[in-house]
Parts: C-alpha cells; structure tokens; sequence
C-alpha cells in the first residue's frame, strides 16, 4: 500500500488499466496495475539505486526480481562524471548486474548529437572523465587550457573541480563564438550526506556570465529519450520510467506519454509534487516498496 498525503486526491486520472481503491479519509490508495504488460525499465541511478557510493536499500534485490521476470532495463543517468566501464563496476560492487550496453548517460547522449551535427568541432571541455571519455570514443577534438586553437563548442559537464580559472575560459571561449552545450540541466546531485552543486550550476554561471543560452542535452530533453528508444528498441506503451528527480525524470516520462514512478530516496519528496505541480503516475518510497506492489495480486 503505498502511503501518501491527502493532496494526492488532486491526482486527475490514472491510466485505464489501473483499479484504484480509496480508504474511507481519502488519504491512501492502492493501485493495481496489469504489470505484466511492462516488459522495460527505464531506472535513473543517483537517488534511486545509491547515494554517492551506497546502495539503497532494497536495489539489489529488486533488480535480481527484474531479470527474473525477463525484463530489459536500462540505467539511465544524467550523472556525466563516470565512464560506462566504471557505472558496470559500481553497480557490480552494489551486486546489480549491467552491462555496458544498458548504460544510457547525459556523456553517451551529448557525445552522440556532438558527433552526429558537429563531427570536425574543437571543444573546450568542462566536466569528468565520462564526458570526455564519451567525446573522444566518438571522434571530437578536446583542445587542452593551455591551447590557443580556436573553440568551437564549451561542453559542460559536472565538475567538483569547477574553478575560476575554467569559469574564465570558458566564459571568454563562449565571447570568442563558441557554441555552449551542456550535458544535463540538473541544479543539484545527491551524495550521501546531502545535495551538491550538479552540471546546471555550473552551465547557469557560464550563461550568466557570457548573456547566452546553452543548449542542453539529457533529461528532460527528448533528444534524451529518443536517444535511448534508438539503442534499446524499447516501445513506450510497454515501459515504465522510475526516478527521484521531477523536473527531470519525470517531465520527461510524462512528455513522453511514459508510466512513471517517483521513489523518494532521492532529491524530491511528496511534498515537491503539490509545490511544482507535476504530478508522476505512482510514488513510493523506495524500491522496497515498489517491488511489494508489482507483487501483489488485484482486487476484483
């Protein structure tokens, strides 16, 4: 049963298949759903599966029941900082399965469009080592600080090591006529003691700086999504989304036309959803909870 507050009830519609139950103060609901007509999982990682380098709780076991009822996943994440090799070995070291091939990042998708619509461009480069190990798998020039080379695009990623110095460059590469683009919009990234400054801090500081609009890739983006469908051959009607983060998972699955659930291990709680509006088709508390539902039985 999934326990939630008496807002809920502003909740305009559920999809058809669901058999909704209300308890007598309206303040519950349980929903059924025909599971078995959702073979793919779309999970975000940071704040759903772990915080910084914990599990939360309950991850693993709920993706062993995923691979034993036969479902595709990918793990999807606008985290730009890790390469796919080192998501394979955290989520290994987590006892959860992946291969490299169910790895979708904001690096994977930015380096893709880069390549595809920018192929011989220069790039300055802000961000960690999956960023730029995805740019240079796919062919794009990174011109080093010390270079003099003419820049054709600044590409920013999350930096914990974001300075004034490559602010500055930036900045001036940007006046100069580079393009910017930004991996992912999100503000904050949850660690295990709390919030950090994430991609879209750093991007808001280069836009504010330069007067100038970036162009933004991850989620919500759909170039995300359509990104995704493409190297996964996933369908939308038989998907689900899961996330923590509304302003990006769950506007995403909900532009999409997506079944999406909002787990409150991560950056946004219940009470986000009466403050922003957006509403997810599920909320539970963790994946714990989640896996209890998809196993219970309907209620004729």
């Amino acid at each position: 049963m999934i326990k939630l507050k008496s807002w809920i009830s502003e909740w305009s519609s559920l999809l058809s298949y669901h058999r909704v139950l209300y308890s007598k103060k309206g303040l519950r609901r349980r929903v059924y759903l025909t599971w078995e007509r959702y073979k793919n999982f779309i999970v975000d990682m940071d704040g759903v599966i772990y915080r910084g380098k914990y599990p939360l709780p309950g991850s693993d076991d709920f993706f062993r029941f995923l691979r034993e009822r036969k479902s595709k996943i990918a793990f999807f994440s606008n985290n730009s900082t890790i390469t796919k090799d080192q998501y394979v070995d955290k989520l290994k070291k987590m006892d959860i399965y992946a291969i490299k091939d169910e790895i979708i990042s904001s690096s994977s998708i930015t380096a893709y469009y880069v390549a595809k619509e920018n192929p011989q461009s220069k790039v300055f480069c802000i961000g960690e080592e999956g960023i730029r190990d995805e740019l240079k798998k796919n062919g794009i020039k990174i011109i080093d600080d010390s270079s003099r080379e003419k820049v054709d695009l600044v590409i920013v990623g999350m930096d914990r090591h974001f300075n004034f110095d490559k602010l500055t460059k930036a900045m001036r590469h940007v006046l100069n006529g580079a393009q910017l683009y930004g991996t992912n919009p999100d503000l904050t990234y949850p660690m295990e003691d709390g919030l950090i400054p994430g991609c879209g801090a750093i991007l808001a500081s280069i836009e504010a700086c330069t007067d100038t609009k970036a162009k933004v890739f991850g989620k919500p983006r759909p170039e995300s999504i359509q990104f995704l469908l493409e190297m996964t051959g996933f369908s939308i009607g038989d998907t689900i989304l899961i996330g923590d983060r509304l302003d990006t998972d769950i506007v995403l699955a909900k532009q999409q036309n997506i079944f999406s659930i909002l787990v409150l291990t991560g950056v946004h709680q219940g009470e986000d959803v009466k403050k922003t509006g957006i509403i997810p088709d599920m909320i539970v508390e963790n994946l714990i909870e989640l896996k209890k539902i998809m196993l219970m039985k309907g209620e004729a």
